[in-house]
């Protein structure tokens, strides 16, 4: 018998090897590469580098452009978030109640998130254009406002970017509340139509704290990928104008691969973020096993 499992376990280790090398390769050692060069003054253009230990960290408190940079990212997550949160759960609830055609409307829906995002991207700086004669300029061109340079505006830039994020998350959403609606035991939903719960009472007192969990999982992970924010920024805006809508990821870009190319503060940067996704998801796991417990009760009352 012990023959048998150390055969299996020889297969299972050839089977995980290549994925373990990649891992290791590609995401492990560049990271404690990166570790290490955050305590630097590297960069690109020199060859030679000295241990500057907490200097990159000295300066990121006193760089009054990271600190715009954080601002914005604050202000994005927030409207990318809580609008595709909401939406997503609006269009998971009416799937769930269309019986013709349901595998074709879920694939719709479910279309924005499997696009590729810098294709996304391109396509709505078309829509968003200064032209009079974009997409947008046109639509709001019908209530008699003048056309707006979206991409190029200050107060503007920002929230389109944020718009073209949600629009892709809501897709996200949309199939995570999917999933979390069939983990409703039916006899749940039985029981309050015994009891003449029907309608928004329902949803507000049923339904909600049974999808607590999946809400949680959901606003938590949907905030970790809208931190990463770079592609959008990259395409649409090139973080303008006047550092408007410069998210952290696309600073850290700047600051490391643009202007004095200091690679060594691009990373003590990286890997703050780093530590600001692990305390969230730390956060998120904790209010996920405690909305996990709660909906456990509701479920056995």
């Amino acid at each position: 018998m012990s023959s048998v499992f150390q055969r299996r376990g020889w297969r299972v280790a050839a089977l995980l090897l290549p994925a373990l090398v990649g891992l290791g390769v590609f995401t492990i050692a560049p990271a404690l590469v990166s570790a290490f060069v955050a305590g630097t003054d590297k960069t690109l253009t020199s060859p030679s580098f000295h241990w500057v230990g907490t200097a990159n960290f000295r300066d990121a408190l006193h760089d009054p452009n990271l600190a715009q940079a954080v601002r914005n990212t604050v202000v994005y997550c927030l409207i990318t978030v809580i609008p595709a949160v909401a939406v997503g759960l609006g269009l998971a609830l009416a799937a769930e109640r269309v019986t013709r055609g349901r595998a074709l409307v879920r694939l719709a829906l479910f279309l924005p998130v499997s696009a590729n995002l810098v294709a996304v991207a391109v396509v709505f700086s078309y829509i968003f254009s200064a032209s009079p004669h974009a997409l947008a300029n046109t639509v709001v061109g019908w209530f008699g406002i003048r056309p707006v340079d979206w991409l190029g505006d200050t107060s503007t830039a920002l929230p389109v970017v944020a718009f073209v994020g949600a629009w892709r998350l809501a897709s996200f959403v949309f199939v995570v509340y999917l999933a979390g609606l069939t983990t409703i035991p039916r006899s749940v939903h039985e029981a309050a139509d015994v009891d003449g719960v029907r309608g928004w009472a329902r949803l507000r007192r049923i339904t909600l704290p049974l999808l607590a969990p999946t809400t949680v999982f959901v606003a938590v992970f949907a905030t970790i990928l809208t931190l990463q924010t770079f592609e959008t920024v990259a395409v649409l805006t090139q973080g303008g104008p006047l550092g408007s809508s410069t998210t952290i990821v696309y600073y850290i870009y700047e600051a490391g691969f643009t202007g004095s190319f200091r690679i060594g503060y691009a990373s003590m940067l990286a890997l703050l973020l780093l530590v600001a996704v692990v305390l969230l998801g730390v956060a998120g796991a904790v209010v996920g096993r405690w909305a996990r417990a709660r909906a456990a009760r509701e479920v056995a009352v």
